[in-house]
C-alpha cells in the first residue's frame, strides 16, 4: 500500500501527503489538497465553483460518487439574453450556485478521519505567508487584470497595482479569512448570512439567497461498463464523462486485437458518440435512468457508422435519439478519491465577491439559449457539466484514478491515455506521447484534428489519407492537461503527474 496525491500544483500535492502522513484518509487528503489549489491556483477551481468526485472505500466494490454542483438562480431570465447567442462568460446569468463548499463537507461528514480545521489549516496558512506567483496565474492575472483590480476581492491579486511577475510572492489575506471562518462555522457560513446575501447582491439577485439557503449536494450512482478486462466508473450527466468509457468502448468492439493503437479509429469513435453529446448531456434530475449514452447496444449501432478507412460525417441512427483542477488521492488503507472541481473558463465569471476574496465561476455558460432545449438556461436546472473524472476496478478491487482539465476536450485527453494504459503501454510513455484535440464535434461536423508535435509522420499520412484535416502544433500544450493518474501496476502502485503544466506534482510515499 502506499500513501499517494497528484495535483496540478506542488503546494497542493504537498498539503495532500502531509495529510495523509498525519493520520488523515484519502478523503481528507483530498479535500485539503482541492482547497489549497483554489488558493494558488484561482485560475483553476475555488470556493466559487463546483465539484464531482468519486470516492472508493477499501472493502467496497463500486466507487461512492457526489454530485455537488449548482442549479441556475431563480430569477434568471433568458428572454434577456434574446440578442445572444449563448451566455457571456461575465454575465451575472452564467453564475450558478457553487457547490464546492458543501461538496468538501459532504465529503468530510461521510468519510473524513482528521478534523475539518486541520484540513484547512494548510490553505489558510498560504494566504496568509503567501505564495509564488506560477506563469498560468500571471497568465490568467494579466488578461483579467482590469476587471479584477476593481474588485475588493481582486486588489490583493495586484501588489502595488501590478500584474505580479512569475515567481513573485503574493497573499490573500482576505479569502484567508474566509477559509478560517469557513473551518469554524461550517458551510453554513457559505450557503446562510452574510455570505449568501453578499453572494445575492453581487448578481444583481439573479440567484437568491434561498437558492442558496436551499442548495445540497447530492450522493449518486455511477455510471459503469467494461472495457478490456477493467471496469470504468464516472459521474453521470449532467456531466459528459460517460463519453471516455463511450469513446473506449466502441474502440474494443472495433479493435482487431492489434497492440498498437489506430489513432484514425479512436478519433472517429469519439467523433461518432460525442456527436450527440449536446442532445443527450443534460440534467436528468429523477430521470437519468432514460439516458442510454453507455447502453451496449446503442454503442454497438455507433460502432457500425465508423469506417475504419475513412473519415465520416455522423447524423446518428434516427432511432437512438456538453478552468479546472482534477487531483486524486490514495491512502494506506485502499480508500482513493478521483475529484475535479472547477471555475469553468479560468478564473470564471471574473464577478468577485465584495471583500471575501474569491471569485464566482460561470459554469452557467454551459446552459444554451434554444428555447424548450433540455439544457436550456432555466431557474433550477443545472447546466451540461464537461468535468469528465474516471475511476477503474478490476474484480471489484480499485485499479486506477485518471482525470485531468480540459472542458469539453476532456474525454479526447483521457481516452487516448487511459487507452494506452489498456493496451500495457509504458506509463511514463502514455504521459508524455503527443496529445490531440477536436473542436467541433456535434452533428455533421467534419474531423479537424490539433495534434501535439512528436507523433510519427506515418500516423499523421494515414489521418490526412483518411480524410481527417490535420493541424500539427509547434509545442505541447497546458490545456491539454495536466492528467493526474494513480496506476495499479503488477510490481507497485505508481503515480503520474503531466510535464504540460510546471506546477504540477505527484508523491507516493
Amino acid at each position: 500500500m502506499a500513501n499517494i496525491v497528484v495535483s496540478p500544483h506542488y503546494l497542493s500535492t504537498n498539503a495532500g501527503i502531509d495529510i495523509l502522513n498525519k493520520g488523515g484518509n484519502a478523503v481528507d487528503a483530498a479535500i485539503g489538497t482541492n482547497i489549497v489549489q483554489g488558493v494558488v491556483a484561482p485560475e483553476t477551481c475555488g470556493i466559487g465553483g463546483d465539484l464531482f468526485s468519486l470516492i472508493w472505500i477499501s472493502g467496497d466494490n463500486t466507487p461512492y460518487c457526489l454530485d455537488s454542483s449548482g442549479y441556475a438562480g431563480s430569477n434568471v431570465d433568458m428572454s434577456q439574453l434574446y440578442s445572444q447567442e449563448s451566455i457571456p462568460l461575465d454575465h451575472p446569468m452564467s453564475v450558478t450556485v457553487p457547490g464546492a463548499v458543501k461538496g468538501w463537507f459532504d465529503m468530510h461528514k461521510q468519510f473524513g478521519k482528521l478534523s475539518i480545521d486541520n484540513i484547512f489549516k494548510y490553505a489558510i496558512e498560504i494566504c496568509n505567508k503567501g505564495f509564488e506567483v506560477s506563469s498560468e496565474l500571471h497568465h490568467s492575472l494579466s488578461l483579467h487584470k482590469d476587471k479584477l483590480i476593481k474588485q475588493e476581492s481582486g486588489t490583493e491579486l495586484f501588489p502595488n497595482g501590478k500584474t505580479p511577475e512569475i515567481g513573485e510572492i503574493i497573499k490573500r489575506n482576505l479569502l484567508g479569512e474566509t477559509l478560517k471562518r469557513l473551518s469554524i462555522d461550517g458551510p453554513e457560513y457559505f450557503y446562510t448570512g452574510s455570505v449568501a446575501k453578499k453572494i445575492s447582491e453581487t448578481l444583481n439577485h439573479v440567484i437568491t439567497e434561498d437558492d442558496l439557503r436551499s442548495f445540497e449536494s447530492k450522493w449518486i450512482k455511477p455510471l459503469s461498463i467494461d472495457v478490456y478486462g477493467k471496469t470504468g466508473w464516472v459521474t453521470p450527466p449532467h456531466t459528459q464523462s460517460y463519453l471516455t468509457l463511450g469513446t473506449l468502448k466502441i474502440y474494443e468492439l472495433l479493435d482487431d486485437g492489434s497492440d498498437n493503437i489506430d489513432l484514425h479509429t479512436l478519433i472517429e469513435s469519439y467523433r461518432a458518440i460525442a456527436s450527440e453529446r449536446d442532445d443527450l448531456t443534460f440534467d436528468y434530475g429523477e430521470t437519468i435512468d432514460q439516458f442510454n449514452g453507455l447502453n451496449l447496444e446503442y454503442l454497438r449501432a455507433l460502432s457500425k457508422l465508423v469506417n475504419k478507412d475513412m473519415t465520416s460525417i455522423f447524423a446518428q441512427p434516427e432511432e437512438l435519439g456538453g478552468g479546472t483542477a482534477y487531483m486524486c488521492t490514495k491512502d494506506n488503507d485502499g480508500n482513493a478519491v478521483s475529484l475535479i472541481q472547477s471555475n469553468f473558463h479560468g478564473i470564471g465569471s471574473t464577478i468577485g465577491v465584495n471583500d471575501l476574496g474569491f471569485f464566482l465561476h460561470n459554469r452557467g455558460a454551459g446552459f444554451n439559449l434554444i428555447q424548450n432545449h433540455p439544457n436550456s438556461l432555466k431557474p433550477g436546472r443545472k447546466p451540461l457539466h464537461t468535468l469528465s473524472p474516471t475511476m477503474w476496478s478490476v474484480d471489484g478491487n480499485l485499479d486506477m484514478v485518471i482525470g485531468t482539465r480540459g472542458g469539453r476536450y476532456q474525454p479526447q485527453l483521457l481516452s487516448h491515455f487511459i487507452l494506452k494504459i489498456l493496451k500495457n503501454e509504458n506509463l511514463e510513455n502514455a504521459m508524455i506521447s503527443p496529445r490531440w484535440n477536436i473542436d467541433e464535434f456535434g452533428k455533421e461536423s467534419v474531423s479537424e484534428i490539433n495534434i501535439e508535435p512528436g507523433l510519427d509522420k506515418k500516423i499523421i499520412n494515414v489521418l490526412i489519407n483518411k480524410g481527417h484535416k490535420v493541424n500539427q502544433l509547434t509545442k505541447l500544450q497546458n490545456s491539454y492537461g495536466p492528467i493526474s493518474a494513480i496506476v495499479n501496476t503488477k510490481e507497485s502502485w505508481k503515480a503520474l503527474h503531466d510535464i504540460r503544466v510546471d506546477t504540477a506534482s505527484s508523491i507516493i510515499e
